[in-house]
């Protein structure tokens, strides 16, 4: 059976030349962070899993634009995934971290609102054109319904419910991974395909060692 990323990807400056550098080994299936994800996917009301999250990810801010800049195909997905949106007049980019993706869609042209849970994050991320930094709950995002024409995420936690109350009608969802299953925050993208269900038109592929899906919602 074919799968979403079967299908071919578009050439987006060099970004899915295949990397000579292996993925980092981050034990991705045995992290704490993968536990809390699947906890979350079985239940999107399990508070005590998404504190553990913010817990795991504030105890990492320190080191994390460090450790990123050695990961020279982190933002891969993102700028492959870019290539296949429909034009929109701002983004949102929801656990942006301490920005490596921002600063990919920075570059795209349209303003770029970026948010983060945590704060300690944000304190990290690079000042940017276009750009502005929110600390925002991905559970409660802070706009109006049907008023966002992208959302996009890298490493993330979804949150189908809020997306699609925050998405214009048509609106586009990017969703990415930088090492693909080795990505401890990982939902294979086949997978996101079911959860969003028949309301949503996707397709995905990889880039660097990670993969993007892109759906856009038809209500």
């Amino acid at each position: 059976m074919s799968t979403l990323l079967d299908m071919p990807v578009q050439v987006w400056q060099d970004a899915v030349e295949v990397p000579q550098d292996p993925p980092p080994q981050l034990n991705a299936e045995n992290h704490r962070s993968r536990a809390a994800l699947e906890r979350i996917l079985k239940d999107p009301f399990d508070d005590a899993a998404w504190a553990d999250l913010v817990r795991t990810y504030d105890e990492m801010a320190p080191e994390w634009t460090d450790w990123a800049k050695d990961q020279h195909w982190y933002a891969a997905p993102v700028s492959v995934g870019l290539a296949h949106i429909r034009p929109v007049p701002w983004i949102v980019e929801v656990g942006c971290g301490t920005g490596q993706a921002t600063l990919v869609l920075s570059k795209a042209g349209p303003p770029v609102l970026a948010t983060d849970v945590n704060e300690s994050m944000l304190t990290g991320a690079p000042c940017l054109p276009q750009t502005h930094y929110l600390a925002a709950d991905v559970r409660r995002l802070p706009f109006r319904d049907g008023s966002v024409p992208l959302l996009v995420g890298l490493n993330g936690v979804p949150h189908l419910h809020e997306f699609t109350r925050v998405l214009a009608p048509g609106g586009q969802l990017l969703w990415c991974t930088s090492f693909g299953a080795g990505t401890p925050l990982y939902v294979h993208p086949d997978r996101l395909a079911d959860m969003l269900g028949p309301e949503w038109t996707t397709r995905a592929g990889r880039a660097g060692h990670g993969e993007w899906l892109l759906a856009t919602h038809n209500a």
